[in-house]
This record gives C-alpha cells, sequence and structure tokens, in this order.
C-alpha cells in the first residue's frame, strides 16, 4: 500500500493531517475537462436509476457471495452499513482489461505523497496534539482492512492493488491552486507510467488542479476537490469523485437553518450583553477559493429568493489557505465582523484557523455568537480543544455538524473498532479508523460498477447505489443520487448527504479522550437532509 496516513478528514473522526488543516483540496480554478453531468445521467445512459451493477448480469440479494456468505435481500456484502447490497459470486468473465489501470485480476490505485512543507509541517503538529495515530499506524491498520475488503467485496476476479507515487510537487502550492505544471504531469505519470485506474486521494493528493489535470488524462480521482461546488464535479464527470460533502449541499443546509431558526431573532447567546440584545448579523469566514465563493453565492441566492432575507445583515471575510497568513487573516476579520456589529460568525475553515480566529476576538473584547457549518473536522471535540480563548466558544459556539462523533468511528466500539477485533484479535490502535470509511467507499464503488470497469460504468454504479448508513449512521448518510440543491433529477459526486445540530459545552469531560471540552448533540442527535430541518433553535447550554 505504501506510504499512507490518515484522510483529512472527512468522516475519519480524527483530526487529519494537511488537507483537514486547510479545507481538503482549497484551490483555485475549475477544470472544463470531461463530460458535464446532466438529469438523464453520465454518458446519456438514460435517466435515473441505473442498474445495480452497473454492467453484467450479477444476482442481487440472492444466492452465495464471493466470501461464501448467504445473500438475502437487504442483506450487505459485508456486515456494515456502508456496504453495497450483495450480490451472488460473480461466474462470468470480467472482460480483461477494460481499461487502463485494469487487469483480468487486478485494479491498480494510486496513492499520491508529497514532500514535506512547512504547512504539513504545522498540519502534523496539529494532528499529534490532537491524538491522532502514526501514520506508519494507520497505514498498518488499513492494510488489514485493504486485505479484508479484498476477499468480501466482488471485483469479478480482480483484487485491489495500492501503490505509492511520490510526488515532487509542492503541496501547499497545489492547495492555493498553484502548480498546474507539475500536477499535470504527475496525473500523466500515474496513468501512463504507473497505469493507475485512479488515484485514490488518501493523502490528499486529490487537489484541484491534479483533478482537472486527471480528467484530461481520462484518471479517476477518488477523493479529489474536497468541499468543491457540485458544479465544478459534474465538469469533470465522471472522473472526480470526493467522500466529503461538496459546498453546494453543506451551504444549502446551511441557508435552510439560518434562515428557518436564526434570522430575525435576537443573538442571545453571544457573550457581549450588547451583542445579545441586537437582531442577529451574520458573518462568514472561509477559504478565498472560486469554487467556495460559487457556494457562498448558492447561500445568497437561497436566503434571499426562498426565504426572502437581506444580504445586508451577511458579511463575509475569505482568507488564503496559506497557513503563513491565518493569524494575520484572523485578526483582520475579527476587527471587521466587529465594526461591522456580526453578532454571530459562521465558521466556514478549517481548525487552526477557527483557533486562530477566536483567539483574535478575545484579544479585542469581541464575543459573539459563533456559528458552525462543521467543515474539516472542526465539529470533533479533539479540534476545539486545542482552541486557545475556551471563554469564547463555550456557551456561544453551535450549529451543524456533517460528522458524527470520533467515538463513533473511532475506538473498540466503532465500525472500525469492531471489525478490527474480529480479523486481528487486538483492539483497533487510537487516533484512527484505518481508512474504514474512505476504504469502504472505494470498494463500494468498484462493486457497483459490475466487470466491465471503466469510468463511465464506476459513476453509473454510484449512481446506482442505495442510500448507506442506516439505522445508527456512524458516518452519515451517504447516498450519491440526492441533488445537493434539493432539485428532483440529477445526481451527486459526493458521499454524505446529511447533518446533526450541536452545541459546545466547554465544561464537560469529552468522551473520546477524557478531557474538558465536548460537542452534545441536539435534537436527540437526529440527523437531517435538506428540507427536514427542525424551524426552531434546540436547548442549549443547559449546563452553564
Amino acid at each position: 500500500m505504501g506510504k499512507r496516513a490518515s484522510r483529512v478528514g472527512k468522516a475519519a473522526g480524527a483530526i487529519g493531517l494537511v488537507s483537514a488543516l486547510l479545507l481538503g483540496s482549497a484551490a483555485a480554478g475549475v477544470g472544463t475537462s470531461g463530460t458535464k453531468l446532466s438529469t438523464s445521467g453520465p454518458a446519456d445512459e438514460g435517466p435515473y436509476p441505473y442498474r445495480y451493477p452497473a454492467s453484467g448480469t450479477e444476482r442481487v440479494g440472492s444466492g452465495v457471495t464471493v466470501s461464501g456468505t448467504p445473500c438475502r435481500p437487504g442483506t450487505a456484502q459485508f456486515a456494515s452499513p456502508y456496504a453495497v447490497p450483495c450480490i451472488a459470486r460473480s461466474t462470468g468473465g470480467n472482460g480483461g482489461a477494460t481499461a487502463n489501470g485494469v487487469t483480468g485480476t487486478t485494479i491498480t490505485l494510486a496513492t499520491r505523497s508529497f514532500p514535506t512543507t512547512a504547512n504539513v509541517q504545522e498540519a502534523e503538529a496539529q494532528a499529534r496534539a490532537a491524538g491522532v495515530a502514526l501514520p506508519i499506524v494507520i497505514q498498518q491498520v488499513a492494510q488489514v482492512f485493504i486485505n479484508y475488503f479484498n476477499r468480501v467485496f466482488d471485483l469479478y476476479g480482480r483484487k485491489v492493488v495500492f501503490k505509492t507515487y511520490n510526488s515532487s510537487a509542492n503541496s501547499t502550492a497545489e492547495e492555493l491552486g498553484q502548480g498546474q505544471a507539475q500536477a499535470c504531469a504527475d496525473a500523466a505519470a500515474i496513468s501512463e507510467q504507473m497505469h493507475a485506474f485512479a488515484e485514490d486521494g488518501l493523502l490528499g493528493g486529490g487537489t484541484q488542479p491534479f483533478s482537472a489535470c486527471a480528467a484530461q488524462d481520462h484518471l479517476v480521482e477518488l477523493n479529489g476537490d474536497g468541499y468543491f461546488n457540485e458544479g465544478t464535479f459534474q465538469q469533470l464527470n465522471p472522473y472526480v469523485w470526493s467522500f466529503t460533502q461538496d459546498c453546494t449541499r453543506i451551504t444549502s443546509n446551511e441557508a435552510e437553518v439560518i434562515a428557518t431558526m436564526l434570522a430575525n431573532k435576537k443573538a442571545i447567546y453571544a457573550g457581549d450583553p450588547s451583542l445579545r440584545n441586537s437582531t442577529r448579523k451574520f458573518g462568514s469566514y472561509y477559504p478565498d477559493v472560486p469554487a467556495y465563493h460559487t457556494c457562498a453565492k448558492n447561500f445568497a441566492r437561497i436566503v434571499t429568493t426562498k426565504y426572502h432575507l437581506s444580504l445586508k445583515n451577511f458579511v463575509q471575510y475569505t482568507y488564503s489557505p496559506d497557513i503563513a497568513t491565518f493569524q494575520q487573516s484572523a485578526q483582520q476579520a475579527v476587527l471587521q465582523f466587529k465594526a461591522a456589529g456580526v453578532t454571530t460568525v459562521v465558521i466556514g475553515s478549517d481548525p487552526y484557523s477557527a483557533g486562530l480566529l477566536t483567539k483574535a476576538a478575545q484579544i479585542e473584547n469581541y464575543y459573539p455568537e459563533w456559528f458552525l457549518e462543521g467543515t474539516a473536522l472542526t465539529d470533533q471535540d479533539q479540534a476545539v480543544q486545542t482552541f486557545d480563548a475556551p471563554t469564547e466558544v463555550t456557551g456561544h459556539l453551535f450549529g451543524m455538524s456533517e460528522l458524527s462523533p470520533s467515538t463513533e468511528t473511532t475506538g473498540p466500539n466503532s465500525l472500525a473498532g469492531r471489525l478490527y477485533k474480529k480479523l486481528t484479535g487486538h483492539s483497533i490502535p487510537k487516533g484512527t479508523d484505518g481508512e474504514y470509511g474512505n476504504l469502504a467507499y472505494i470498494f463500494d464503488a468498484l462493486q457497483a460498477a459490475g466487470p466491465n470497469l471503466t469510468p463511465g460504468n464506476l459513476a453509473r454504479g454510484l449512481h446506482a447505489i442505495p442510500p448507506l448508513g442506516s439505522p445508527l449512521y456512524q458516518y452519515g448518510e451517504w447516498s450519491w443520487n440526492a441533488s445537493p440543491t434539493g432539485q428532483p433529477g440529477g445526481g451527486d459526486h459526493t458521499a454524505g448527504v446529511d447533518a446533526r445540530f450541536v452545541w459546545w459545552d466547554g465544561n464537560a469531560i469529552s468522551p473520546i479522550n477524557g478531557q474538558k471540552g465536548t460537542y452534545v448533540a441536539a435534537f436527540g442527535n437526529k440527523r437531517f437532509t435538506l428540507g427536514h430541518w427542525p424551524t426552531t433553535l434546540p436547548p442549549m447550554f443547559t449546563g452553564r
């Protein structure tokens, strides 16, 4: 498998390394290659829903699986709420070399690895402080799951082989939308020299420049364009996908929550008495990336056209994704928000930036409400515990959480923990899920594509998978069918579709690591999808 570290997050349940800190692939520009997705589906293959699996004549919900398990209707390919429906063991041919990186016996996936930079070192320090396992430990756990998934998923006579591609690219530059030439050279080398079917993005390799180049080379990118808007994915269809919710969906949910629960009401959870007596005015803080600006426009469109709110009550501040500028950006944003009378700051940033922002607010004696978007693991206990200004957020931080508590995704009682114990007889190491969620998603996609594995059939297969995650939704609900804007028809290129509502109790002890400070789930820990959020705030900060 090569060198492997935590996939920045996204639903891994622990603070990731570089991409979590920098909000995934915070890069400029939108690729123009690939086939645009229409509401009739990729590559003009007819209306939704598609057949599962996408190619072949496999029997779903009957017979015996490739691992010898009886397959019945409603049964998963292996014992997980995130496994695709089971199919009877495939006995037909697989077509051999159906695509680049695919043979009759193997599917080659590349893991793009970067040299160390100052940003990477800072990110790793933040990860260690948050209790993330060492990369070598994560690698070892992941390999256990890879070996198991290769046995229990039906890949039609093939096995997945992970190979590391050691890039000479500057990961920080790519996060800033630079280094397009090197990103394209890497994509070409992975496609033409390594002959990989896809780059898995498990080390944050799926930056926006690389994703655009991959699509040009007909190379699938399985974890690209982190938090980018759905329009970007559509332009690169069927090549670029992501485990992380796209920002179109996040801002659509955010618009519903803010408009129905918070807007035109007093900022009763602000720390400053004058702000508590003021009608809410919102200030958003997010990276200065064109694709994210598109999602900010999506938010503005919804709150103005659907909820008839005035944009005079919304202030924006965007910051460079370069760590070297984070502190200065935080200071400038706080001064702007305070001068504008912002009562409620919307955190659309990484955890490190959010910590600097709250610290800058404390220095300026500015105590607003802090509203959580839930991006880049800011909704995990370990992230907020690292903030240097706990009085800023205790009693004042609340909002949306895409993830579940990391007790549900890591540790002995998690899906990953129970499976690791079953396979090895040992407890899973602390601070990792061994890429369980990411790997399950990747193997789901490959089985759903059917024996004739091509990028187009991968797309058709993903769009044919029914919603996954029931009943506990440890990684949230997954679906590649629900439009991120709530419109009928069409599909989606990212897995997650829902979120919880949480608030921060700075005085309680976290069940995750025994340290002070933890998120408390509201509404009985129920998860909500677009159009189904409650319209009033839940009781919060009851322990104050």
